[in-house]
């Protein structure tokens, strides 16, 4: 496995581009070469497996390093990839999972959730991901949008599922948890029961079949569904080996064979960060996962002490609370060498306070989307201290990333323009919605809707965002999704929803609510709104007005004036409070 490969001896202070060139030429398992993918050129790797039940085998060769714990929970990684061959047998068997079915997979992070995917998709199904989050609407609506074959969630999923799952007629099996029999609903560990261990079951899958597909939420309203190939979610995982690689080589880890990173785990594996560079990722490399149950800070600390974690990846706001929770002056942290950041803006003071508390630990930003498969830009350890407000270079050797202007020509170095991604990586259309597909999906290039530049070294700094949503610690929420609520509350004759700024979580859900009902409280739209959308989504600050909204010259509401003045308004707010 990786940890045995024969890497060539370097010079430490090899730049990282000079080393990424040196693994990917021709005579190298990790050569890239030119490929036609969907029908355009692209750069690939030459010698990646073709299908997901293949990189589950290089997984295995991990055997009897510890993968999994939860828990008393603790299971390696041949027991892992074991287990997940007996479910995808079951669901072919069973359960009639046909290649293209697509399978719902809705529940915490649970040892299960990891084996169900490993399982989905070496059954030739589609592992369509779905927030554990969401409740029964927002379940329902994304059930039939896939049209989903079957579930497999836990107990309090399962519930929000039922409706649903009689009105499709489709079967849910139930993981980890008690339930009350019946007929739609059966047990995860009594589907492995007979199978046997690394038999897999006979489909025939192709490197560009649909492998997965998750969700996510944008301007429009409704969250669109993303699939991903074979070979997109391969080349993820080849790209970051190779990263792996180019950093074992710097010497930044280490070269001992016995080695093992442990990472600890606080993000859902059903976004895309939590699924591919922490879970997937670490069954390539062979790195331990401690899954935290639910996110408690001292929590951490203390499974950091207890189990030597090395790493850690979540929303800023967890590794800000590393930096300033007193408690962590009680554990001994010493193992933690990277602090990790993704799925929102780090304020630029908060990266000088991580490596002020942890000097011996590197911090680190990426920058990616559902879209890209987690995939965009990397920065990490000096070069993040040096350049707080950038989000890295585009990440090689797969990543490439342009600016264009409002003409829809290439911006030059400096000027500001939308962020546009291309790699083999990315997936190509949105599920069943090509009017969102042809907006956002250009020869090749996904239009982000970030707004950024590119400095002359090529880092990339994002200044804005095009896109009417809002990202509350990691989470999108689209402000149109929210206003469509709560437009159907009784008593609401106009509403706005816009982000607001929040030191913790970075954006925070805001409304300004137009009505003429002395009873309406926020309160009660709290209340009413929380029946219909996740807890995440509901609104932190909510403005109530009898007075209509501005409206621009079209006649349309003045958002972008709106946005700006209750912004202000809650700054001023919240600099009294403090």
């Amino acid at each position: 496995m990786l940890e045995n490969l024969q890497l060539p001896e370097v010079d430490p202070a090899t730049p990282i581009d000079d080393l990424i060139a040196m693994l990917t030429t021709p005579t190298m398992p990790f050569a890239t070469t030119e490929a036609e993918v969907n029908g355009r050129m692209q750069t690939v790797f030459a010698h990646q497996p073709a299908t997901m039940r293949d990189a589950l085998m290089m997984f295995y060769g991990h055997g009897d390093r510890e993968y999994l714990v939860y828990g008393d929970t603790r299971l390696t990684f041949a027991q892992t990839i074991e287990k997940a061959s007996q479910f995808a047998q079951a669901l072919v068997d069973d359960y009639g999972v046909k290649k293209g079915d697509r399978v719902a997979l809705a529940m915490r992070n649970y040892p299960e959730w990891v084996i169900a995917y490993m399982g989905i998709v070496a059954s030739g199904g589609i592992a369509v991901l779905m927030n554990a989050w969401w409740k029964s609407e927002e379940l329902d609506w994304a059930l039939k949008d896939c049209g989903a074959a079957l579930a497999v969630t836990d107990c309090r999923r399962a519930e929000y599922m039922m409706a649903t799952a009689e009105e499709l007629d489709f079967k849910i099996i139930v993981a980890r948890d008690e339930f009350t029999s019946h007929p739609r609903l059966s047990d995860f560990d009594a589907a492995l029961e007979g199978k046997k261990p690394m038999a897999w079951p006979e489909v025939d899958m192709d490197t560009d079949d649909v492998v997965m597909m998750l969700y996510t939420s944008g301007s429009t309203g409704f969250p669109k569904g993303a699939p991903s190939t074979h070979r997109g979610v391969i080349s993820v995982l080849f790209n970051w080996i190779v990263i792996a690689l180019c950093l074992k080589m710097q010497g930044k880890v280490s070269s001992d064979p016995d080695f093992q990173p442990v990472m600890l785990v606080a993000v859902p594996f059903f976004h895309v960060t939590g699924l591919l560079p922490v879970a997937m990722v670490s069954a390539a490399v062979g790195r331990k996962l401690i899954i935290m149950h639910k996110w408690d800070v001292e929590n951490a600390f203390q499974l950091i002490e207890k189990e030597g974690v090395t790493s850690f990846t979540g929303v800023p706001t967890m590794s800000y609370e590393f930096a300033t929770n007193p408690l962590r002056k009680k554990y001994d942290l010493s193992t933690l060498s990277e602090l990790g950041g993704g799925g929102a803006a780090r304020p630029p003071e908060h990266v000088a306070l991580i490596k002020k508390e942890y000097p011996n630990s590197n911090p680190g930003i990426g920058y990616g989307l559902t879209e890209t498969n987690a995939m965009g830009a990397l920065l990490a350890g000096e070069e993040y201290v040096e350049r707080p407000n950038s989000v890295g270079r585009a990440t090689p050797p797969l990543m490439s990333v342009k600016i264009v202007g409002d003409d829809g020509k290439e911006c030059v170095t400096g000027d500001r323009g939308e962020i546009c991604l291309k790699s083999v990586m990315n997936v190509a259309k949105y599920w069943n919605n090509p009017a969102a597909t042809k907006a956002a999906f250009n020869d090749g290039w996904f239009h982000t809707g970030d707004v950024g530049y590119i400095d002359d070294e090529g880092y990339i700094f994002i200044v804005d965002r095009l896109k009417d949503i809002i990202i509350r610690g990691g989470e999108n929420i689209s402000s149109l999704e929210v206003e469509g609520v709560l437009h159907g509350i009784k008593g609401i004759d106009d509403v706005m929803v816009f982000s607001l700024p929040d030191k913790m979580l970075g954006e925070i859900v805001g409304t300004v609510v137009v009505t003429s009902d002395p009873a309406l409280t926020p309160e009660k739209i709290i209340e009413e709104t929380a029946t219909h959308l996740a807890a995440y989504k509901l609104p932190a600050q909510i403005w109530l007005v009898d007075e209509p909204l501005p409206l621009i010259a079209s006649g349309k509401i003045d958002r972008k004036n709106i946005k700006a003045y209750y912004q202000d308004l809650w700054r001023s707010e919240t600099e009294r409070n403090e």
